[in-house]
């Protein structure tokens, strides 16, 4: 976009090797920033598009491995040491001097790659985000905050009965780990079977117990700065919906279009406590770009922060893409920058009011949750599809951008190429669309979302490997 030149000529001569689990979260915001090399954990067919759009070249590990799994938060690690020859190849061709290295999730062996090789670099802290990402240290910062927080207390399911937690928190509760992503350390109980089989999964871990006001949550991205804080527009979090493979409590997407429909008051109020959480981080030596995930009481629309992300989340990219569309600048774009060194902290400011506004746009992200593995037999084409009458495939397209009409959807995401082994709960693929997903008051997906995902299922084909598995390739 020719009215972004001057912005992406801020980081002139740099060019920019960016890491992330996903390769397509780069759209978006290499309209803004000169990206020219991504190193990734999955591969699709798509990569291949944005390559001869974009000349972006892509290192993927599952390129080499032929295998997808569900990546924990260590698995950002694999990259650099697998994929080191064909990224230092990269790396040295002519303007070695100008690369500068970015992973916005803590990656130690990034960190120290660029350290050691002497490049430029904005890898997002390992030792404090990790620490900031424990239950325990975020609640006490809320404590010392005096910000809301919700009724409930640490402790170990061995130790209690759930007559006394249900006594104490209502007949349906919460139980979280201390630790975990994408919900894989929720549980939601509701009898005595339900607290005997999270008692056998969680051992004798300490977790947060709390009660269940409902699946109405939402996200918000925002940057810490030197002496302030931006924050972006909120969207509904999408969690544990059945119909894209997601277990209780699980993250399955964002919906930014629903949360225009919530009152304003509740949207100020996330705004307001995010700000003061991120002074919180400013004070702790954080700067960057985090997330947070709110639970509203339906009753009241009271907020209660639950969960911080110090780092890039599911719903960054959405929102990149979102505000492109929208002809702004995106906050994801204005934090790089930031932290390249190109663009004041001033300048980021002035545009706090932007960055807050509405956009249009949702996303589904499709999982695989049966045991054992799986093979994608299908050939399912990225790009853009129409959801009206039918689900049919209309042209090639990487972005929210090359969506035309409402009745418009993008299958991205990393969709899987035919023939990759699928592990459980491993993502599949992302559905972006400017139409919103949720019915908020029913907080159940609408018709169209259903079809659309039945559809991409039966595409992707995906049959049992019966045979034991054979070792990955090697690079």
């Amino acid at each position: 976009m020719a009215a972004w030149d001057s912005f992406r000529r801020l980081f002139h001569p740099r060019r920019i090797l960016w890491q992330n689990r996903s390769g397509f979260y780069c759209m978006g915001l290499e309209q803004f920033c000169p990206i020219s090399v991504v190193a990734c954990l999955d591969d699709s067919r798509e990569y291949d598009l944005i390559e001869r759009r974009t000349g972006i070249r892509f290192c993927c590990l599952e390129r080499h491995t032929g295998r997808r799994t569900r990546p924990d938060e260590s698995a950002i690690e694999e990259i650099r040491p697998r994929l080191g020859r064909q990224i230092e190849r990269l790396l040295e061709e002519p303007g070695r001097d100008h690369w500068a290295i970015v992973c916005p999730l803590p990656c130690q062996t990034l960190s120290a790659f660029a350290a050691s090789s002497g490049y430029e670099s904005a890898c997002h802290p390992s030792e404090l985000g990790n620490w900031l990402s424990h239950k325990v240290n975020f609640f006490s910062g809320l404590e010392r905050l005096d910000l809301p927080r919700m009724r409930g207390r640490w402790t170990r399911l061995s130790e209690t009965r759930y007559a006394e937690l249900s006594a104490e928190l209502g007949s349906g509760f919460v139980a979280q780990l201390a630790v975990g992503s994408s919900g894989s350390g929720t549980l939601f109980i509701r009898s005595e079977t339900d607290y005997a089989l999270a008692g056998a999964r969680l051992a004798d871990a300490p977790v947060w117990v709390a009660p269940d006001l409902g699946n109405l949550s939402l996200n918000i991205n925002a940057i810490a700065m030197a002496a302030s804080v931006v924050a972006g527009y909120p969207s509904v979090q999408l969690v544990g919906l059945e119909m894209l493979s997601s277990a209780p409590g699980m993250y399955c997407g964002n919906d930014y279009s629903a949360a225009a429909g919530l009152p304003p008051g509740a949207l100020e109020e996330v705004r307001r406590q995010t700000e003061r959480i991120g002074q919180w981080l400013v004070s702790l030596g954080y700067r960057g770009l985090f997330g947070l995930d709110f639970v509203l009481d339906p009753a009241n629309w009271k907020a209660f922060a639950v969960d911080l992300n110090p780092r890039w989340q599911g719903s960054t990219a959405l929102l990149t893409q979102a505000e492109w569309r929208a002809g702004r600048l995106p906050l994801a774009a204005a934090e790089l920058a930031y932290r390249l060194g190109v663009l004041e902290e001033a300048e980021i400011r002035k545009r706090q009011e932007a960055f807050f506004q509405p956009v249009r746009a949702a996303q589904m992200s499709l999982r695989w949750h049966r045991p054992g593995w799986w093979k994608v037999t299908g050939e399912l084409e990225p790009g853009v599809y129409s959801v009206r009458p039918q689900v049919r495939y209309l042209r090639p397209g990487a972005s929210l951008y090359d969506c035309g009409a409402p009745e418009e959807i993008l299958v991205t995401g990393g969709a899987p190429r035919r023939g990759v082994w699928i592990g459980p709960d491993a993502h599949l693929l992302r559905v972006y669309s400017e139409q919103p997903v949720m019915d908020l008051d029913r907080m159940a997906p609408l018709p169209w979302s259903q079809r659309a995902v039945r559809e991409l299922y039966r595409r992707l084909a995906l049959e049992p490997v019966r045979q034991d598995p054979s070792p990955a390739r090697r690079l």
